[in-house]
């Protein structure tokens, strides 16, 4: 059936849109009223920049561990908006976001409801970077999902100015987990090397100690041979000058010697 005709327009509703609209069609009025908008609506601007959407209280009311018993009906909106969603969250295996490996710093966040259901973090490393996140990965046979490890973390986080530790399970790839001790790694390296340093410097004065004992008595042995050999030239000179003494004291004795002497007397 064909439709009816549109119903004429009256004089009064024409009147306005030739005085008004000035024959403009839907695009260039919307056009018009965004401008005049822009140019005389600031204040209602202000106004709605000031207030607070879901998400902004969302983000400032979530805290990554909550305590079961907490009463509702005394929390305000954001509090509550908070708990329906973390109740909704499945605290199993977290998600583990190693981007500042290096600092130490690690963003650790719970599943949605999507990621348990498709096996994220579970069958698939934690890290969202990481080439083996995703689980399209573990239909592609061309690369082989390697070794994963199920770690439970000490995570020390601070939450509205208060220090709070928890034990967080979480999946990694032998790639990712050793970006997750990377620190640790290095700093008890560097811990190692102080202390081999430290002994080498220790044990050093110690065998200076040793040698100069063995150095002193190398010397006390050496003066003792000295005085010993000129103890030995000593007796010898002195053994040689007493047979001297005693070959003379033989020729005056002999009786060659007195005629000769009785001779020149």
């Amino acid at each position: 059936m064909p439709l009816p005709p549109p119903p004429t327009q009256s004089a009064y509703s024409a009147s306005v849109f030739r005085n008004n609209l000035n024959g403009e069609d839907a695009y260039a009025r919307h056009q018009r009223y965004v401008s005049s908008a822009r140019l005389y609506g600031e204040g209602k601007s202000e106004v709605s920049s000031s207030r607070r959407t879901e998400f902004e209280a969302l983000k400032e009311a979530h805290q990554f561990l909550r305590d079961d018993e907490e009463d509702l009906d005394a929390l305000p909106w954001e509090q509550q908006l908070a708990v329906k969603y973390y109740n909704e969250l499945f605290k199993e295996y977290a998600i583990c976001d190693l981007k500042h490996y290096k600092s130490g710093n690690v963003a650790l966040r719970w599943r949605t409801e999507d990621e348990v259901v498709s096996g994220v973090g579970q069958f698939t490393c934690a890290n969202p970077r990481c080439a083996y996140h995703p689980t399209s990965v573990l239909e592609d046979d061309s690369h082989p999902m390697p070794t994963l490890t199920t770690l439970e973390l000490p995570f020390a986080y601070e939450e509205h100015g208060e220090k709070k530790v928890a034990l967080v399970k979480t999946v990694l790839c032998p790639r990712c987990k050793r970006k997750l001790t990377w620190k640790r790694d290095k700093e008890k390296a560097a811990a190692r090397e102080m202390e081999s340093d430290d002994r080498e410097t220790d044990e050093k004065p110690q065998t200076r100690r040793l040698e100069e004992p063995n150095s002193r008595s190398r010397d006390r042995h050496q003066d003792k041979h000295s005085h010993k050999k000129a103890g030995n030239i000593r007796e010898d000179t002195h053994r040689s000058g007493s047979h001297s003494r005693h070959g003379r004291d033989r020729r005056s004795a002999s009786p060659r010697h007195r005629r000769r002497r009785s001779a020149s007397q």
